[in-house]
C-alpha cells in the first residue's frame, strides 16, 4: 500500500467528523431571517404610506399621509402630504420636525418612542441585518407566501418600557402594514406600498378594520 493511499485513510475519519460538524453548525435558516433576507433593499428606498394612530387622549384616529424614506442605517425621512405638510427626519439618535415652512424642532430619539419604533421597523424591513435586530428583539414568524406576519418583542428594558411590539404584514416579498403597540396601549397601523396607494375606506376606521386590511387580500 503506498503511503498516499495510507495518508488518505487516515484522514478520511477526521474529513468525515469535520463536515459533521459543519452540517451541525449550518443550520438552516429561520421563517423570520428567511423573511428579513428576502425583504432587504438596497438604499435609499421610498414608499407610499398611509399611517392610523390610535391614542387614548383623542376622540377618533388621526390619519396622516404621504412618502417615508429609508436613506440607511439609522438615517429615515417621512414627508407627510395630507391632512398638512410636514417633514420628520431621524438619523445619528435625533429626529426633526418641520411642519411646513414653519421653525425646525429637534429632539433625541430617546424621547420619541413612536419615530423610534417606526426606525426599528422599516429598518428590519428594508435592512436584512438579522443580528443587530436580534440584540434589541426576538423575532417570531408565522404564515407563508399569501400572508405572512413578523412580530418583533423587545428585549432591553428600556425598550420594554416604550414598547409592546412591532408587527408586520405582508406577502410573497413585499410588507402590507407595519403595525406598532406601545406600551401604554396606543396603537399605530402604517399601510405602505400597493395597500397605501389603495388608500382607506373610511375617514375615521376601527382599528379591526385596518388590521383586516392588512391579513386579506383587498
Amino acid at each position: 500500500m503506498t503511503t498516499l493511499v495510507k495518508r488518505m485513510r487516515r484522514s478520511f475519519p477526521a474529513l468525515g467528523l469535520a463536515l459533521l460538524a459543519g452540517a451541525a453548525v449550518a443550520a438552516p435558516p429561520t421563517l423570520a431571517e428567511s423573511l428579513l433576507a428576502q425583504l432587504a433593499k438596497t438604499p435609499p428606498v421610498s414608499t407610499p404610506f398611509v399611517q392610523v394612530s390610535y391614542r387614548g387622549m383623542l376622540d377618533r384616529p388621526l390619519v396622516v399621509s404621504g412618502t417615508m424614506k429609508w436613506l440607511g442605517a439609522d438615517h429615515m425621512e417621512r414627508d407627510i402630504e395630507k391632512p398638512f405638510v410636514a417633514v420628520a427626519k431621524i438619523g445619528d439618535g435625533e429626529v426633526s420636525v418641520q411642519r411646513g415652512h414653519g421653525e425646525v424642532h429637534r429632539m433625541p430619539l430617546a424621547r420619541a418612542p413612536q419615530a423610534g419604533a417606526m426606525l426599528a421597523g422599516f429598518s428590519a424591513l428594508l435592512g436584512g441585518d438579522v443580528k443587530a435586530l436580534q440584540q434589541d428583539f426576538s423575532l417570531a414568524a408565522d404564515g407563508g407566501d399569501a400572508h405572512w406576519v413578523l412580530t418583533l418583542t423587545p428585549r432591553t428594558d428600556a425598550l420594554k418600557r416604550q414598547l409592546a411590539s412591532i408587527v408586520i404584514d405582508g406577502r410573497n416579498a413585499e410588507p402590507r402594514c407595519l403595525t406598532v403597540n406601545d406600551a401604554n396601549g396606543d396603537t399605530s397601523i402604517t399601510l405602505v406600498g400597493e395597500l397605501a396607494k389603495a388608500g382607506l375606506r373610511s375617514d375615521a376606521p376601527l382599528l379591526s378594520a385596518v388590521a383586516a386590511r392588512c391579513r386579506n387580500s383587498r
